[in-house]
């Protein structure tokens, strides 16, 4: 047979509007409206409660739809295994309850029935049904009454006395003992929605393109499928090791073609059955996706990317940010702002398909919300830490610590999902997984010198060295992952990229102050000129990149604010003295004391502008002190006789 038109991927009837899917992917999981029969119950066409009546008949038009998509599959499916027959159920407007006759009737004995197989697990319709085609030996969607009642006796169902007759009253043929099986399983027919097309049809896309001649073989079908998804909660009393052979299980036994190759069609027919074991779209689509290693998140981008996009390659700034306003009307012009910011990091201009995808934003902006249990739009470091591990369950305490403190600028011990855009995280999540590969989970100085060169090409062999020696904070000539976090080096190279437009690796003075003043627009004239005299190039006049990380700008700003808790641009003695302890990685208390007393002599605390001013005489007071404790431990390991090897 010829394979007729079906609902697929690309081609599903009506289309669904960006917010509906975007409902779909941030919301949590629900049962779907448009299922014929919902989680609690209520069949497609009944009345639904509703406020409004809108939801009513959107979900009415929503079920209507879905039936008859089901309905198509279902006759394509039977065309497909050669049963001539062409029984579909009717929609039923009012619902199964609210019709009289015996339309309504199949309906509801359909439906018990079904619930009845599929407490079998997730393949025993699909079982049932193919016991059916086998009895079926006129292949006219037909089979004798015998034959029905012993499929049904094997999937461990009897009949009451009263089923029976209903049974023969609603389905048999008259005068005859023969069972119109194919009307009974249309009528059981009834979620096979947009969602699930859709996502079926990707995957099966997904598989053909791996073969060659995208001709998709059942080879490959047994070798991608990923058995773990397929658990005991599917498939009762199911052993670990048995998950694959239950799976390829359901594709032999004449299901497929002698060649071996799996059509359209076929892959249609397993997931038909196996769509009617789950309520929820959601569930069934997170089904699908594990069974094939694929990312629901990235269908979802997909889907609403190539509605906006059409046939051409890439979104224009314009039509992104007005997807992103359709998708959450919430979103502030600001917001679309930085999520298009942080999907375009080439500046083209334009967002690709790829670009959207590899951006990870639809995914982060799921979890932020799932974890956002109050709708503040803010959440602390618990939970930014369970959002990072479902990023990357790679990532430990220290990194998830690191993270944190790099997007809570302010201190405040909560972060919104604007802050976690706009400081760059999911890029600092790729640079995270580069650690992570590497034993001990650092990176050496070469390592980490092709990594600055890889983000930034422009920089030369000398900004490069400043760069290093300000990441590697405790000069061990190895890097760890929080080290580069602590740096703030992405923050501080999107600041410097931001006002460097030719790329010259050095800014003048008055952009520079125009760089300060977007880090806070509220630093005074003498504030500006103590940083300015901190880092620029005395033979230039001008600041680099390094000299704008060496010292770090950034983190002694951040520092101060933190401790600054009343915002008067003055530390007393005890805030001073707790920032310095956080300030000088790996100082003792009395150094802390000692570099404090020195500093302050009789004074009560500092201004911001006089520590910018003393930052290098700082620096230099735990430099020597760092240089007068390895000293004495090399004297000490002299005098008993030892090699010393500092740390």
């Amino acid at each position: 047979h010829m394979e007729p038109p079906l609902v697929h991927a690309t081609d599903v009837a009506g289309g669904a509007s960006a917010a509906s899917v975007l409902e779909m992917l941030l919301m949590p999981t629900a049962p779907s409206s448009a299922s014929c029969l919902l989680a609690d119950g209520v069949r497609c066409g009944d009345t639904v409660p509703s406020p409004a009546l809108g939801v009513a008949l959107d979900l009415r038009q929503a079920g209507r739809e879905d039936h008859e998509r089901t309905q198509d599959a279902f006759q394509q499916v039977l065309c497909h295994r050669d049963i001539r027959s062409c029984r579909r159920a009717p929609y039923l407007e009012g619902g199964a309850a609210a019709v009289d006759g015996k339309d309504g009737r199949r309906y509801e004995f359909a439906g018990r029935i079904f619930g009845r197989l599929r407490e079998r697990g997730i393949h025993g319709i699909r079982v049932f049904r193919t016991m059916l085609h086998n009895a079926d030996t006129e292949h006219m969607g037909m089979v004798s009454l015998h034959a029905f009642l012993g499929s049904l006796t094997h999937m461990g169902i009897q009949l009451k006395r009263s089923e029976f007759e209903v049974l023969v009253d609603l389905f048999c043929a008259s005068e005859q003992e023969m069972l119109d099986y194919s009307s009974f399983l249309a009528h059981g027919c009834s979620n096979w929605s947009a969602q699930r097309a859709e996502i079926v049809g990707e995957a099966y896309d997904m598989l053909r393109e791996m073969c060659p001649g995208s001709i998709l073989t059942h080879e490959l079908v047994s070798s991608r499928f990923r058995a773990e998804a397929l658990t005991a909660q599917h498939v009762p009393e199911l052993a670990i090791f048995e998950s694959a052979s239950e799976f390829l299980k359901q594709w032999s036994g004449g299901m497929l073609s002698a060649d071996g190759t799996v059509r359209w069609l076929d892959f249609l027919d397993y997931y038909l059955d196996v769509s009617w074991y789950f309520h929820s779209d959601a569930e069934f689509c997170k089904f699908v996706c594990d069974s094939w290693d694929m990312s629901l998140d990235d269908f979802q981008a997909k889907k609403v990317f190539l509605r906006y996009a059409g046939d051409a390659e890439d979104l224009p700034a314009e039509d992104f940010l007005r997807m992103l306003k359709e998708l959450d009307s919430s979103i502030t012009s600001e917001e679309a702002l930085v999520w298009y910011s942080a999907i375009d990091e080439d500046h083209s201009g334009v967002v690709s398909l790829q670009e959207f995808l590899q951006s990870n934003v639809l995914k982060a902006k799921r979890l932020f919300d799932q974890f956002d249990t109050d709708h503040s739009g803010m959440v602390d470091q618990e939970k930014m830490t369970n959002i990072l591990r479902s990023l990357d369950p790679n990532i430990g305490d220290e990194e998830a610590v690191a993270l944190f403190q790099y997007i809570d600028l302010d201190g405040s011990g909560e972060v919104s999902f604007a802050e976690f855009l706009e400081n760059q995280l999911l890029k600092l999540l790729k640079i995270f997984s580069q650690f992570a590969r590497n034993r001990g989970s650092t990176l050496n100085e070469a390592e980490l010198k092709s990594l600055l060169q890889r983000l930034d090409p422009y920089l030369d062999d000398y900004g490069i060295n400043k760069i290093y020696k300000a990441v590697d904070d405790d000069g061990s000539g190895a890097v760890s992952f929080a080290e580069f976090c602590r740096s703030r080096l992405l923050q501080a190279k999107i600041l410097f990229d931001r006002y460097d437009t030719n790329n010259a690796g050095a800014l003048i003075e008055s952009r520079f102050r125009e760089l300060m003043l977007d880090v806070d627009k509220n630093l005074a004239p003498e504030e500006l000129d103590a940083i300015y005299h901190l880092v620029v190039d005395a033979n230039t006049a001008k600041v680099t990149m390094g000299g704008f990380l060496n010292p770090n700008v950034l983190n002694l700003k951040v520092l101060f604010d933190k401790y600054d808790k009343d915002c008067s641009r003055y530390l007393d003695a005890g805030e001073f003295r707790m920032m310095l302890a956080e300030a000088l990685t790996g100082a003792t208390d009395k150094e802390v004391t000692e570099i404090q007393k020195a500093i302050l002599g009789d004074e009560e605390g500092i201004s911001f502008t006089r520590y910018v001013q003393l930052y290098r005489e700082i620096a230099r007071m735990y430099k020597h002190m760092q240089l007068a404790k390895r000293r004495e431990a090399r004297d000490k390991a002299r005098r008993k006789g030892l090699v010393y090897a500092p740390k």
